[in-house]
């Protein structure tokens, strides 16, 4: 019971990852119209974040292992409150558009980080940790809307959201300061050594796995609101909808954490993939905007929940003495795919109609499908699961 309570820092660190990812959506217009700039101009946001989150992933993986995951992770936090700080406070767009990029890094190197170092705690059950501590991600997300909604009717703006991240933030980074990191959770191999590591095609169909997880699951989000619109849904109907499937996430996580380990976690992640790719798909044949396909959405959070928290599972536990790089790598291809798959989904849709974009969500759930299954047969040639 009382090595528990050790998770209760890295729910923190999890729901400073969702602010920090999911947060921007919510005041992009605010921020439009407080600094009297443009959509396309406010929109560089998404990329300055986007970059320092994306290219942090794989750094902050390969210091992690040359330098020590404890403090990578700490320097995260740092980096984060600075940014958190900054866009509460700056008074210039461009210095606000910086802090979003100082962010950004700060919450790539937590990201990166908190999975090795859980897994090197909770080392019994790291399939069942990783799930329960990456539910808290969901809620992170959840939270940022509704309590930008709290503030904003009240006489507080977007600027006060932040600050109550950067105190949120700054706290979590205090929690990490307790000596709970296990001394072994430090460096462990050369710079040479971690690129030994990229010769095993296990290391290479993980990443396949997270790609195309994010090519699904990135293009569903980005997505499924304008195709209901068009099918004839209205935009106060349709955004609801792709709310059932971020809530069977968050519950999927709670509920299947204990039998991650159980079943193992290359064979739970292909039962995720199919049940996810079948339910999408059955989504997309019933009538739009209708109970059935809402219902399906939130199964196909359920069974996709797993896929990202699990295969960081196999990846330290199947790689720990490159853990961190292992575990920089899935989220590196996760975030690949978040940039490059809504983008072609937009391209396909203005081409072919955002039908053949959905239909694309399925079809790279298989993939994940298949990636895994020849993963398992590699990996008992390559690796000792």
């Amino acid at each position: 019971m009382a090595k528990r309570i050790l998770l209760v820092p890295f729910f923190f660190a999890l729901v400073v990852i969702g602010l920090g990812i999911s947060g921007v959506g919510t005041v992009i217009p605010e921020i439009s119209r407080w600094f009297s700039v443009s959509y396309a101009v406010v929109g560089q946001i998404f990329l300055f974040q986007g970059i320092g989150y994306f290219l942090s992933l794989l750094v902050g993986g390969i210091l992690g292992n040359l330098i020590s995951q404890g403090f990578i992770l700490r320097v995260g936090f740092i980096l984060a409150v600075l940014g958190f700080f900054g866009i509460a406070v700056f008074p210039s767009f461009f210095l606000v558009m910086l802090s979003f990029l100082l962010m950004g890094v700060g919450v790539g190197f937590v990201d990166c980080m908190v999975n090795p170092i859980a897994v090197g705690i909770f080392t019994e059950r790291p399939g069942e940790t990783l799930n329960l501590i990456h539910a808290f991600f969901g809620l992170g997300s959840m939270v940022a809307p509704r309590f930008y909604a709290l503030l904003s009717s009240g006489r507080y703006d977007w600027r006060d959201l932040y600050g109550v991240i950067t105190v949120f933030t700054a706290v979590s980074f205090l929690l990490f300061l307790f000596p709970f990191i296990p001394r072994k959770v430090h460096a462990t191999s050369s710079f040479s050594g971690l690129l030994q590591v990229f010769r095993k095609k296990v290391f290479w169909f993980m990443g396949f796995t997270t790609l195309c997880y994010a090519g699904g699951v990135a293009t569903l989000n980005g997505w499924l609101v304008s195709y209901l619109t068009e099918r004839g849904v209205a935009t106060a109907q349709a955004a609801p909808v792709l709310s059932y499937f971020w809530l069977g996430l968050f519950v999927g996580r709670l509920s299947l954490s204990v039998l991650s380990d159980r079943l193992g976690h290359l064979n739970i992640i292909r039962f995720g993939s199919l049940g996810g790719a079948v339910t999408v798909f059955l989504s997309l044949s019933v009538s739009a905007g209708s109970l059935w396909g809402s219902l399906f959405l939130f199964v196909a959070g359920f069974s996709l929940s797993v896929i990202i928290p699990t295969t960081l599972a196999y990846a330290v536990t199947a790689f720990p003495e490159t853990a961190s790089l292992a575990s920089g790598w899935v989220l590196f291809n996760n975030g690949l795919g978040m940039l490059l798959f809504p983008f072609l989904g937009g391209v396909i849709g203005e081409r072919w109609g955002l039908r053949v974009t959905m239909l694309a969500v399925p079809v790279f759930l298989l993939l994940m499908l298949l990636s895994q299954q020849l993963l398992l047969g590699i990996a008992r040639r390559e690796v000792t699961t």
